[in-house]
Order: structure tokens, then sequence, then C-alpha cells
């Protein structure tokens, strides 16, 4: 089986790639000093990629995965990694699915043969499509009863406007209702090509151990149909006003920012941090803990291939709205102007921890090797990303800040008991 397989192995410590005869990237990442192993096989598919009338198909499908195969049922798909200790998930995001689970290093070949079985072998059982249909309109109900939640899905799509990367991943209910099991079936063979796949793994392996054993299950994967292209989007500046009847006004606030593998991301990353990435940033510390005009405030960054969006997210009580949208509108945009030296080495710093400890975890370390795989091709060594970081400069930090904070196009969304007539654009652009 070896002798149909290419390799391409680096130096960077336990870092190893390979890539099997059908596509399929295996790269692993070997820790000695620890217990565990994270396993995954990661897709590059998500809701970006779905036609608008089977948006949430992909996360249907990471469901069903889970409900029975011809050797397992849904119990023993769960019982088998969690009688030896393990945790066995997946999720859906805008540009992958990932299927994944932690167990101790002597039952790395029992993960691969639960994780591979799921994913190459099961068979949608139409009672089980019937019930996770109902499981998946209750999820979106309760994504719809947690405002804190709600709000980034309603921001995202209105930011994104009529781009797929604004579909939610979770679909609409009456998609889920209408798709049946041979669309599923369909779908997942077109969209699980086997050079679109990876598997994963960090922590305590062998790397050629673990290149036999996925020889063994993946060789049957093939391809039927390229996947679509995408293309990048600009998020869009609008004003939205969703009233509820909440305790609460939820906003969120943001504009386009760079994409994940954009050269001024690391300086995007600083600012962020600046801005709103903690106790100590500006939001925080002007927001709450200066004018306590809200409990929870921080900004965000959320990046894509293509594209990415700043964010900021705050909960005021309805009667300090205006004030709080006012003083966010004041932070931001002063940002650009007036970042200092001691802000940008006290964020660095912060990111650079941020990192380091992440890395105590081997399920941080699967993450990291999937999206580096997926967005760079290759394993950034983390000298490369700590000199990267520490040589960003006040200037390209202010430059991005004016790229990004000195402009009108934001886009604004508040939920809650918030009045119809209320200048949400005025009051944070401080007109």
């Amino acid at each position: 089986m070896t002798s149909s397989l290419s390799r391409n192995s680096s130096d960077l410590n336990g870092y190893r790639k390979s890539v099997l005869s059908n596509g399929v990237r295996v790269i692993s990442d070997t820790s000695r000093h620890v217990q565990s192993v994270s396993l995954g096989i990661w897709v590059q598919t998500g809701s970006r990629f779905e036609p608008r009338h089977l948006n949430g198909i992909s996360h249907f499908i990471e469901h069903m995965l889970f409900k029975g195969t011809p050797t397992r049922d849904a119990f023993t798909i769960a019982k088998e990694i969690e009688s030896v200790g393990g945790v066995l998930n997946a999720f859906t995001s805008k540009e992958f699915t990932a299927y994944y689970c932690k167990i101790l290093k002597e039952d790395l070949q029992l993960a691969i043969d639960v994780l591979t079985d799921i994913f190459l072998n099961s068979i949608f059982p139409d009672d089980e499509i019937v019930r996770e249909k109902q499981v998946i309109c209750q999820e979106i109900h309760q994504m719809e009863d947690n405002p804190e939640e709600l709000i980034h899905e309603l921001w995202g799509t209105k930011f994104w406007s009529a781009h797929a990367l604004g579909q939610p991943v979770l679909g609409t209910i009456p998609n889920i209702l209408s798709i049946d099991r041979e669309t599923l079936i369909h779908y997942k063979t077109d969209h699980y090509p086997p050079t679109e796949t990876m598997v994963v793994a960090a922590g305590n392996l062998d790397h050629e151990v673990l290149l036999e054993l996925i020889a063994q299950k993946m060789h049957t994967l093939y391809s039927i149909t390229p996947r679509s292209e995408t293309s990048g989007a600009k998020g869009v500046s609008s004003c939205h006003i969703e009233r509820r009847d909440l305790e609460q006004v939820h906003l969120c606030i943001g504009t386009n920012a760079p994409s994940a593998v954009d050269e001024s991301r690391y300086a995007a990353y600083i600012l962020n941090t600046i801005l709103g990435g903690g106790m100590s940033s500006r939001l925080f510390q002007e927001i709450r803990e200066k004018r306590g005009l809200a409990y929870s405030v921080y900004s965000f960054l959320s990046s894509v291939s293509d594209s990415g969006m700043l964010g900021i997210y705050l909960g005021c009580d309805p009667e300090r709205f205006a004030d709080v949208v006012e003083c966010t509108g004041q932070v931001a945009r002063e940002l650009f102007r007036s970042v200092t030296t001691q802000e940008i080495d006290m964020a660095k710093n912060q990111i650079r921890g941020n990192i380091l400890l992440a890395l105590e975890s081997s399920d941080a370390q699967m993450n990291r090797l999937a999206k580096e795989e997926y967005y760079f091709g290759r394993r950034i060594a983390l000298e490369e990303i700590m000199a990267t970081l520490g040589n960003v400069t006040e200037s390209e930090i202010t430059e991005v800040a004016e790229n990004i904070l000195n402009q009108d196009t934001f886009t604004l969304v508040a939920l809650g008991p918030v009045e119809q007539d209320i200048d949400l654009r005025g009051l944070f652009l401080n007109h």
C-alpha cells in the first residue's frame, strides 16, 4: 500500500504531510509529552458552497453521518469512543466540515475505524432523517432564543447581503424540511471528494502508523465532480433594527477586514486586540470600566479564505443604548488616530501568549494544522508566526486601522426593545 503514496515531509519538529494516490492529504504533528491524540477528517465544504435552495445541507449531512453505517448504529458509534474515555464530535462552518475525536494514544486505531466508517459508509436511514430534521429545527429555534447568538447570525446575514457567505450555517427551516435522502446522498458524494479531504492528527502518534491505517480505509474515496469555485465578497453598508421583547438591547457593528491569507492580517489581529480583545482593551475599559454602560462588550475578527470582517458586539439596558452606540463609535473611530507603542507591545504579547497557551491542547494543534493546510498549503513554523507578529510596525497598524475604521461602510444591527426611529448610524458615526 505504501508504494501508492506520495510523501512530502517537513523539518518542522514533529510535522509530517503525506498525500494518498487519490489526493487525500494525511497531516500530523507528533508531541511525545502528551497522552492523547486529536484526530479529524476535514472537508473543504460548508455553507458558502451551498446553492440557496439547499442552504443548510452541509450541516444536515454532518448530523446524519452519526446516524448509522452497515456495521454500527448511532448508539454504537457514540459508545465505542466514549467507552474508552474519548470525545467524538463534528462541526460545520462557512468553509469547513470536520469530524473529529480526542482519544488516548493507544486508542488511535479505534478512532480511525469509527471516523472513517461514518465518513465513508453512512447509510442515511429514512427514519433518522425524519428525526434529525426535527432536531435541526430545534437547534435553529434554540439559536433564535439566544439573543447574543442570534444577533451575530442576523449581522452576518446583513453584512454579506446576497453573497453566499451570508447564508446561515444551520440553514432555514423550510429548506431543512424539504431536503430528502437522495439529495443528501448526492450532495455528500459531490462535495466530499478526496482532493478536498484532509486527515489531520496532533498528539502522541507515529505518522507512518497513521498513514498506513488511513491508506487502508480512505483509498476507496474517489471524486465524481469538481467543487464549484468561490468568489470573494465585500460587506455592504446598512442599518437594521429587529424589535424584540427582551431585557437588553444587543448590537453588532462591523466592517470589512483582511482575509485569512492577507499580508495585513497580523496588523488586524493587533488592532482587534487593542480595540476589544480583552479586559484591557479600549472598548472594555471605556464602556464597562469607566462608564458602566454595558456588561458585555468586545470586538472580533472573522476571516475566510478571501474575505474578512471586523465586528463589535455589546449588550446593554435600553435606556443606555444611545449613549453606548455613540461611545462605541468614538472609541472605534479614534483608534486609527492614536494607537500607542505601549498598546501595540501589550497586544503583541497578548496574542503571543494566546498562541503558546493554545498549543498545549492537541485539539488546538489539530485545528491549526488543518487551517494552515487549507489557507496556505503548508505548516507555518511557530518561529515564523512570532517573527511576523513581532515585526508589525506602528505605521502598518495605523494603515490597517484607517482602511477598516476610517470609513462609513459599517453594517449595524440592533436586536431588542429599540425605537424604530433611532438614528443608529448617526450616533455611531457621531454625525
